[in-house]
């Protein structure tokens, strides 16, 4: 059987720019897999269910569950599975590798940034030379200049410059090695500047850089205030004007021109700075922080109405070399930016100019923040369970990674956490099987919600699954089809199926995307 190469392998899916660019992808219609590393706690598949419950707990978003592919990209062959690996050679095209390492500092326990942003790299390049892939979409930063000043271009990398710390320089090698792949057709190269929240919510799931300041500065809320600190102190302690400017862009618009690049060859081949053309004054940033810790102070003393006052735990000085101390990684980030230039972002994109960032949207940004005790996901919520992948397991083992038998075959992409993305067949023996991945293009595929489908199952009802679904298909015959198998699912009995052959070392809920 051909390669059927219709996904697109996205790792970092569970960061900050990730999740948009999952979200963003799937909404535009491409089928994505991604790479995501089991935690202590949960398995790649649970993660990625968690992410999902973000998207519809925050913004009220049901997002089409990808395939899930466990595995590490520190690891060689990125700590996939065989059959996992072989999947991937048949069924992906594209790449976007966003997985990176935020560090600023070499950490000597694990060698970060390094150990993700170089060597996972070579990592990601090896698989896809060994899989036969070649396109890549590589995330870099706009800060491989390092600390060069003025006007930076979008077709410059490594001229000599000095990085201002390691996590620009293992940025620096990692673009290097990406853009000098020799099995590769085409490398894109995406640099986006200071990534923030999200626009609208104002939901980030990473507390580094910009809102450093605020999380060190949040034990100490009330000291700072009874230290009478004087305007403009968090300037003094950074060692800064106020006069410059950081070049801050929201997630939601860096993953919307992303996506819009990554949806459009003619685009591929380039390497686009994701950075605004109006940055925003360390000034105001900091007139915005202090306002803030004032009134965080303000509601941690309105919560103990009644109580005596607390005597300073601090004085000016003392607090200002505290705060100085743990903010030493970040000096060098907060300097003055230098110019980026933009001219492939808005030759490209000249209806998506990055939008400018108001007191409001800042404020907005930091209580998102604030609000969450500088933790996602907020502490002692619930898992979500595994829904109808679940009840789909009960029903007919864990699904295979091989190709479904040959005969009639339709897809069913199910929506949100506890969903995937499968196909159903029939067996010689007339029982159902499923597959990971949908089918090739053109066939059939039943689209619905993970909570739809959870119901069906518990009910043995295939009316309530196929309500609201969307069923395609080219012809009246095909989509029948799809109805069909989904229904011999539906209706089969929990537990009549022995499980499915699953590969060797796999989970059964991490190999059920």
């Amino acid at each position: 059987m051909a390669p059927d190469r219709s996904y697109l392998l996205l790792t970092g899916a569970t960061g900050l720019l990730g999740r948009s660019l999952l979200r963003d992808l799937a909404a535009a219609g491409r089928r994505v897999a991604v790479l995501v590393r089991g935690s202590k706690t949960a398995d790649a598949a649970a993660r990625v269910d968690e992410l999902l419950a973000d998207w519809q707990e925050v913004a009220g978003a049901v997002v089409e569950c990808p395939v899930v592919l466990e595995g590490d990209i520190t690891r060689p062959g990125l700590g996939l599975d065989p059959a996992a690996a072989d999947w991937v050679a048949r069924h992906v095209g594209e790449v976007v590798h966003s997985a990176a390492s935020l560090s600023f500092e070499r950490r000597p326990s694990d060698d970060e940034p390094y150990a993700s942003n170089v060597r996972g790299t070579a990592n990601v390049l090896d698989a896809c030379r060994t899989a036969g892939i070649r396109r890549l979409h590589h995330v870099s930063s706009a800060y491989v200049c390092g600390l060069r000043e003025g006007r930076i271009l979008e077709t410059e990398l490594d001229i000599g410059q000095t990085p201002g710390n390691d996590y620009e320089r293992s940025k620096i090698d990692s673009e290097t090695a990406a853009v000098s792949a020799p099995f590769l057709d085409v490398v894109t190269v995406h640099r986006p500047s200071i990534i923030v929240g999200d626009l609208v919510t104002g939901f980030t799931n990473t507390f580094h850089g910009f809102y450093k300041p605020l999380r060190i500065v949040q034990p100490f809320v009330e000291a700072f205030v009874q230290a009478r600190l004087a305007p403009g102190s968090l300037l003094d302690v950074l060692g800064m004007s106020g006069r410059e400017a950081k070049n801050l862009v929201p997630v939601d618009w860096v993953s919307a021109v992303m996506t819009r690049i990554i949806q459009d060859p003619s685009a591929h081949g380039r390497t686009y700075h994701l950075a605004t053309d109006h940055p925003t004054p360390s000034g105001r940033l900091c007139r915005l922080f202090e306002e803030l810790v004032v009134a965080m102070a303000a509601e941690r003393s309105a919560g103990r109405a009644g109580a005596a006052p607390r005597p300073p735990a601090f004085d000016p000085a003392t607090l200002g070399r505290l705060f100085g101390d743990q903010m030493h990684v970040y000096r060098a980030y907060w300097r003055d930016d230098p110019r980026f230039d933009t001219s492939h972002t808005r030759a490209f994109a000249p209806d998506l100019p990055a939008p400018q960032l108001d007191d409001e949207t800042i404020r907005r940004l930091c209580r998102f923040a604030i609000g969450s005790g500088f933790r996602w996901p907020p502490p002692g919520r619930p898992a979500p369970g595994p829904g109808a992948r679940g009840a789909l397991v009960e029903r007919l083992g864990a699904p295979r990674w091989s190709a479904a038998p040959a005969g009639p075959c339709a897809g069913l992409a199910v929506a949100g956490a506890g969903g995937g993305q499968w196909t159903l067949g029939s067996g010689a023996d007339g029982r159902p099987t499923w597959h990971v991945g949908l089918p090739a293009p053109g066939a059939p595929v039943v689209r619905l919600t993970a909570a739809r489908l959870a119901h069906a199952c518990d009910e043995r009802h295939p009316a309530a699954a196929l309500d609201g679904a969307l069923v395609e298909g080219t012809t009246a015959a095909d989509r029948q089809v799809a109805v069909d198998l989904l229904t011999a699912v539906v209706m089969r009995a929990p537990g009549a199926s022995a499980p499915a052959e699953r590969p060797a070392g796999s989970r059964p809920l991490a190999a059920v995307r």
